[in-house]
């Protein structure tokens, strides 16, 4: 037991020499092979842990099948959420996933360090169930070690920058790690790793963003471990209670089939993967053909696509996707600009709009399903 304790503590002083190398040297000198650099410790620390503390398999258990469940609902919900307030206030073109190679370019490194450090995780968690204090210590040790090869250097004297880092990196990844340590726990290594390769990696591979601004997009990120720990804390209950889980009292119905479609094809409009995707409108500026609250199926457009006068597109101004009818076209090839009018509105848009802000072409409108975004913008802009 003594020996245990000894190579755990071992296994943390390890992790937390890293970080201060990381910090005050790697950082300053090679930041370029950084990542390689993590990948390679961290696969050290790996081999090291297994040979001190031996590796348990994770067993497929009722209460694993019931926790994954929650976990994929609110991360669902989170994306539904996201991408529903997206479709009013805009989207975003991911720098990040330009092509196949330059997403596995992004996502190689990040997610072999996704595997190693909750691998490492759970065989430190496995081994020490008994002496929940050091698993503190560890969620601490790994929670600096995120924030330390995520964080750039900034002034932490400018209190307005470091209130912004601290809520939108440091507490978001503060509950992320303390949930990881407790599904470890309880459940073992493949839902945290699920819930971390969905949560950490999306953003270098979808193609749109939601604008949402620091403020929503952190509480998004706090919240939803939040909730899933709720859901989680009442499941492990009931495991402790011998009762039956209420995922468990659900039947499939044959209802669950084009919910599911609806579902999929819901999040597939939006989330920009393929030709077509979906916006919704925030003002009456296009009545009577498109109102405050109706969504539009936008198809993308590209160097082939012929665009002509009366078509209905939606541009990139800088803040928001606006939805307007081309009125004139001026010019050729690269220099070709567009001036748009909204139908309602008596004169044209202040500036033209020029090949690269366009985002799409609309080729359908669904009326009204955008209503609960609507309501919900207008409530965080009051």
């Amino acid at each position: 037991m003594r020996a245990r304790t000894i190579k755990s503590w071992s296994i943390l002083v390890l992790i937390i020499a890293y970080i201060v190398l990381y910090k005050f040297f790697i950082f300053e000198n090679y930041m370029k092979y950084s990542e390689f650099i993590s990948v390679s410790f961290l696969g050290v620390v790996l081999a090291l842990s297994i040979i001190f503390l031996g590796f348990r398999k994770s067993k497929n258990t009722i209460l694993g099948k019931n926790v994954f469940k929650i976990v994929l609902f609110y991360v669902v919900l989170a994306f539904f959420v996201m991408y529903g307030i997206g479709l009013i206030v805009g989207f975003l073109r991911n720098a990040y996933s330009r092509s196949i190679m330059s997403i596995f370019d992004n996502i190689f490194a990040p997610i072999l360090i996704i595997l190693l450090v909750e691998f490492i995780r759970y065989i430190f968690v496995s081994a020490n169930k008994d002496k929940k204090v050091l698993i503190n210590i560890l969620t601490a040790v790994l929670i600096g070690f995120e924030l330390v090869t995520t964080i750039r250097a900034f002034d932490i004297t400018d209190l307005p920058v470091a209130f912004n880092i601290t809520a939108t990196v440091v507490l978001p990844c503060v509950f992320k790690n303390i949930l990881l340590s407790y599904l470890t726990y309880h459940v073992g290594y493949r839902i945290p790793i699920f819930y971390r390769l969905i949560m950490d990696i999306y953003l270098f591979v979808v193609p749109l963003i939601p604008s949402l601004g620091d403020y929503v997009n952190s509480m998004i990120l706090i919240s939803l471990p939040i909730l899933i720990y709720i859901g989680a804390c009442g499941m492990v209950d009931d495991a402790s209670n011998k009762s039956e889980p209420i995922f468990n009292k659900k039947r499939f119905t044959i209802w669950d089939i084009p919910i599911a479609i609806v579902l999929i094809t819901l999040v597939a409009l939006i989330s920009g993967f393929f030709p077509h995707y979906m916006i919704g409108i925030g003002s009456d500026s296009m009545k009577p053909v498109i109102s405050k609250g109706d969504a539009v199926i936008l198809e993308k457009v590209n160097d082939k696509t012929k665009l002509k006068k009366g078509d209905i597109i939606a541009y990139n101004n800088g803040k928001l996707i606006i939805v307007h009818r081309i009125k004139k076209i001026t010019g050729k090839g690269k220099n070709i600009s567009y001036t748009m009018k909204g139908d309602a509105n008596n004169g044209t848009d202040p500036r033209a709009v020029y090949r690269n802000q366009i985002q799409g072409i609309v080729r359908l409108k669904i009326p009204y399903i955008a209503w609960p975004t609507v309501w919900l913008t207008e409530l965080f802009n009051s």
